[in-house]
């Protein structure tokens, strides 16, 4: 017999998004409700192009911002449904 564990969570339990540099690895987080835009640079300096290519990423970036702001506001009542994401369970690799 197999088990499988996944991670069911809202989109109301999202804490922070978390943006990683390529660079250099550090990350950083900012809750839904106060990123307004996507962040220009790491917090050790590195600048991040969000502007690059024909589909301008930015764009994409604060479309899925600007979703998930409005999804995160209670309208389950008036849709009829909620809306869940779910996830593998992280492994446990020491």
């Amino acid at each position: 017999m197999t088990f499988e564990r996944r991670v069911i969570m809202s989109l109301s339990e999202i804490k922070a998004m978390v943006f990683e540099c390529n660079s250099c690895k550090s990350r950083t987080a900012i809750m839904p409700e106060k990123l307004e835009t996507v962040p220009k640079e790491c917090p050790d300096g590195h600048i991040w192009q969000s502007k690059f290519g024909l589909e301008h990423t930015d764009y994409i970036f604060m479309a899925f911002i600007t979703s998930l702001k409005q999804l995160r506001a209670p309208r389950e009542e008036k849709t009829g449904f909620k809306v869940f994401l779910e996830f593998e369970e992280p492994s446990r690799q020491a």
